[in-house]
């Protein structure tokens, strides 16, 4: 039986737990953080700029959110553009799931690396086939993003995620750079057999037709 692939809500809510519990771990940095800069001052030893965890977490909510100048603030000084969370996903991953198009040119022309895999071996085009980001996913493409790249859990891959949400604009991108619509998972479904199960005919249209 054909099993419902992962919806983009899923995948939100998921980020947005992860988030969350950054934050808690974060307020924590920053208290210490405060206390060595009461400590150096007391001391008149000049103050010394220490990238850590904190702002590796700002730079990936801020790559999530879209908020560009932040991202570009952070990468000059000095924040490492591969910085992973504890699910191994970067701040490349966070903003093509939301299709921020500039960041996701800033970042790749800053060496982020395209094809970099989370935990789960899901890459910035999985989570940007997510959405309606036919754009953002060209971008990716174009720098050479795998089409046929599949997570190491269900063997999910960009084309079954966006004939599952039915954004057909991605579907036809992703075919047009080569995307196998033959590549099952690990119960043998396709893209069009996740397109029909959420009722995206017009989807399973296309994928038969463009054959």
């Amino acid at each position: 039986m054909t099993r419902q692939i992962p919806t983009r809500a899923s995948l939100y809510f998921i980020l947005m737990i992860v988030f969350m519990g950054c934050k808690g771990a974060s307020g924590a940095e920053e208290k210490q953080e405060d206390k060595t800069k009461e400590n150096r001052h007391m001391s008149d030893e000049p103050a010394q700029v220490q990238l850590g965890t904190a702002e590796e977490e700002a730079f990936r909510q801020a790559a999530h959110d879209g908020e560009l100048e932040k991202v570009k603030a952070l990468l000059k000084q000095g924040v490492a553009c591969d910085a992973v969370d504890q699910d191994g996903r970067t701040a490349l991953m966070f903003t093509a799931f939301n299709g921020h198009s500039e960041i996701v040119i800033l970042l790749l022309d800053a060496r982020a690396k395209i094809d970099k895999r989370d935990s789960l071996d899901r890459t910035a085009l999985l989570y940007c086939a997510t959405g309606p980001f036919p754009e953002t996913a060209k971008i990716l493409l174009d720098r050479g993003a795998d089409p046929n790249t599949v997570d190491s859990n269900e063997h999910f891959s960009p084309l079954m995620h966006a004939a599952a949400e039915g954004h057909l604009e991605v579907v036809k991108v992703l075919i047009a750079y080569g995307a196998d619509r033959s590549l099952k998972d690990v119960d043998g479904d396709d893209a069009a057999s996740f397109a029909a199960q959420s009722g995206h005919m017009h989807v399973v249209e296309y994928l038969n037709l463009s054959e």
